[in-house]
């Protein structure tokens, strides 16, 4: 947790918020109490995207999803207000470590921690299509390991869970399934593919493995199958994780002591959160984010709280210094003709990036046209028009940041096509991202 910050809303609905939890792409979520003394994580959607019925929509079918699925599981809704000027959700807070934040600061889990946790999600999956939905983005970031075991979080992308009941490109890299990622029909198997790669990450750090080893790997690569029929169902999955979980283990979740030490300093810490410093007026919502091009960039957000956000369409602005120290410039990657970008074209690439860390640079590259800024303020976006489908557009992001939290999203027409990101400790990080739309 972190403290709260001047622009930080002091209550949400029938809450108190006490400190900040975490930044995405589309909201921030903040650590609070309810009149009784119940903890829970409100999850607020972002100013700049408040006004945008795309956003409004998507933030809806979320909290849908959530009351559907939560329970044992998932976090329980305690509360939600999707209609609010600023949507907000607020759902059980749960003292645990993601199972990225886990294998990233202390290396794969054992045989003994990873079995229970197959079991464990196998059994929310089960309980997840039961309710009716496709969970489509699974990942190790969106599994809490608690005390009591694992829980799935985040339905900001869901289908139905009837297979062909449509096509999702939305998901993430390394996690989301050859269907999802060629944009064809999806069905309780995307989310088998989905848990196939996050156990392999728990496994061995990466999203991929091979058959050989023990039954419990051998079940893994078989959720990894590119034909989704080849793979198994949700049924053997619960089946079988739970004859590997009994295999000379113990019962509950047996965790590395580092991570179990990492959790019960997460409990005291939401015995007593981070000081605040005073608060601020309310901040109001934007209006939509095709009617905001103001300031070369720069937008007031109100309540005092001020975020340089970049819009780029036709012509980047090149050679101007926005507010404060942002620069921006415009360089071509590429010696091949590049597409000119025109109003005619039908579809809206947007790239968001977010986070806590200082963002010392970022160069964003579409068709070869890049963007390059420089100590900018986050959340940050930019917007490109793209060809219809199906032409193939490349996008990249490369970025250099300072410790802390970062996270990207790169979204069409309100799909998300990808995410990712990271949370560093004590040390700079300079990486890149790309891919297709």
């Amino acid at each position: 947790m972190r403290p709260l910050e001047h622009g930080d809303p002091r209550t949400i609905g029938r809450h108190r918020i006490l400190a900040r939890i975490g930044v995405g792409g589309m909201a921030i979520v903040y650590f609070g109490r309810s009149l009784g003394g119940r903890t829970v994580a409100v999850k607020v959607m972002h100013l700049e995207f408040a006004a945008d019925p795309e956003y409004r929509d998507r933030f809806l079918r979320e909290v849908a999803a959530a009351r559907t699925a939560g329970g044992r599981y998932s976090p329980g809704v305690v509360d939600a207000d999707p209609d609010a000027p600023v949507p907000w959700l607020a759902m059980e807070f749960l003292p645990a470590v993601s199972l990225r934040e886990a294998v990233r600061d202390h290396g794969p889990l054992p045989r003994e921690s990873v079995a229970p946790l197959a079991a464990g999600l196998a059994e929310a999956l089960a309980s997840i299509h039961g309710a009716g939905i496709l969970h489509l983005d699974l990942k190790p970031g969106n599994v809490l390991l608690t005390a009591e075991g694992p829980r799935v979080i985040d339905f900001g992308i869901v289908g139905g869970v009837r297979t062909g009941a449509g096509a999702h490109r939305a998901g993430s890299p390394g996690f989301m399934s050859s269907e999802q990622l060629a944009g064809a029909a999806t069905g309780p198997a995307s989310d088998v593919f989905s848990y196939g790669a996050t156990l392999a990450y728990a496994l061995t750090g990466t999203p991929r493995l091979d058959a050989a080893g023990d039954p419990l790997r051998a079940l893994v690569a078989r959720c990894l199958d590119a034909d989704p029929a080849a793979r198994p169902a949700v049924t053997e999955l619960v089946s079988a994780t739970r004859i590997a979980a009994s295999d000379g283990m113990s019962d509950g979740m047996s965790l590395p002591a580092e991570v179990v030490a990492e959790i019960h300093r997460r409990v005291s810490e939401a015995a007593n959160p981070p000081v605040a410093g005073p608060a601020a007026p309310p901040p109001t919502p934007r209006v939509s984010r095709r009617a905001v091009l103001l300031a070369g960039g720069a937008a007031v957000l109100g309540g005092g709280a001020t975020a340089a956000l970049a819009f780029a369409r036709d012509e980047p602005v090149s050679g101007r210094a926005l507010p404060g120290t942002t620069t921006v410039r415009t360089t071509t990657t590429t010696t091949a003709p590049v597409a000119p970008i025109t109003e005619s074209d039908d579809r809206t690439l947007e790239i968001i990036v977010s986070g806590e860390s200082t963002l010392y640079s970022l160069t964003t590259t579409v068709r070869g046209q890049a963007e390059s800024v420089r100590n900018v303020a986050l959340p940050w976006r930019r917007i490109v028009d793209i060809p219809a489908w199906p032409e193939p557009v490349a996008w990249r992001i490369d970025y250099h940041h300072s410790a802390g939290s970062f996270g990207y999203e790169i979204i069409v027409d309100g799909q998300t096509y990808a995410s990712g990101g990271e949370d560093s400790t004590g040390q700079d990080v300079t990486d890149f991202a790309e891919g297709t739309v």
